[in-house]
């Protein structure tokens, strides 16, 4: 199916719309524009604005409980709208079924209609979500405490620094998902796999995988420092599949940020909002 025809998202380079690989059709047709949906949706969320404003009243497991369950909820107001860009996503899925990673998914049966396609894909991507989430997670909690702990911060300083350490989500997002494993095993020296929903926001911020203080190191003069990574070293796995961008890595605001910077930003809101972050 051709990626010119695509009705959704153009913030794509000509070099990845003429890469025909069934992997790069599903990232560009289907991944990138539902996530770009899913972003949109979370902004204009009377449900978030809400959760907000009453975080203060509940601890941070609670209102990350609750962050979780808005994400995939918004998933299923997704789905339940008809338009272009899900018809659309729905018939390259149908296209391309067998390149789809099912596992630990609802995995469609062979010959599924579009109805039974778009429950597969729905339940995929809202684990794909709590996933994204619960890493995003390990970053922040071992960030949090490598800042407060190590370097010292507190209050404003710390809230600045964790604003300003997205490149750590960033640096997971550009690698291939064998080699992320790869990574995060590294960081975390756990040889387990983070999974959803085998571990939960209950099990992150209860400290089931930590990266460790050698793994940070820290960048730029007092008031405007940043963690970052310490030196990885280089994956020799060669993956048997191209490598592809994570969407919200992908995709910009209207400010030209990824939106991985977005959903950084919101994680440490609730974190603030919990008061976490004194």
């Amino acid at each position: 199916m051709s990626t010119e025809s695509f009705p959704g998202s153009t913030r794509v380079s000509h070099q990845q719309l003429s890469y025909r690989h069934p992997k790069a059709a599903l990232y560009l047709e289907v991944y990138t524009p539902l996530v770009e949906e899913w972003f949109q949706a979370l902004r204009d969320s009377f449900a978030l604005t809400e959760l907000r404003s009453t975080a203060p009243e509940r601890d941070l497991v609670d209102n990350l409980q609750r962050l979780d369950l808005l994400f995939r909820d918004l998933v299923d107001g997704l789905f339940a709208r008809p338009s272009a860009i899900l018809d659309h996503a729905i018939a390259v899925v149908a296209e391309h079924r067998d390149a789809v990673v099912w596992e630990d998914q609802v995995v469609p049966v062979p010959g599924a209609d579009a109805t039974e396609l778009a429950t597969s894909l729905r339940h995929k991507f809202k684990r794909n979500i709590s996933l994204a989430m619960l890493e995003a997670l390990v970053c922040l909690e071992s960030a949090l405490a490598y800042g407060r702990d190590t370097v010292g911060l507190s209050g404003q300083a710390l809230e600045a620094t964790l604003r300003g350490s997205t490149p750590l989500l960033a640096s997971l997002s550009v690698l291939h998902d064998e080699q992320e494993m790869v990574r995060m095993r590294h960081l975390t020296g756990d040889p387990r796999e983070i999974q959803h929903p085998r571990f939960t926001v209950t099990d992150i911020v209860g400290g089931a995988f930590r990266i460790a203080p050698d793994r940070f190191r820290t960048i730029g003069p007092e008031g405007q420092r940043k963690i970052r990574f310490a030196s990885v070293p280089p994956s020799r796995l060669v993956p048997s599949t191209p490598t592809m961008k994570c969407p919200a890595h992908q995709l910009t605001d209207e400010k030209g940020r990824p939106l991985n910077d977005e959903f950084w930003d919101l994680l440490v809101d609730i974190y603030r909002l919990s008061g976490r972050l004194t």
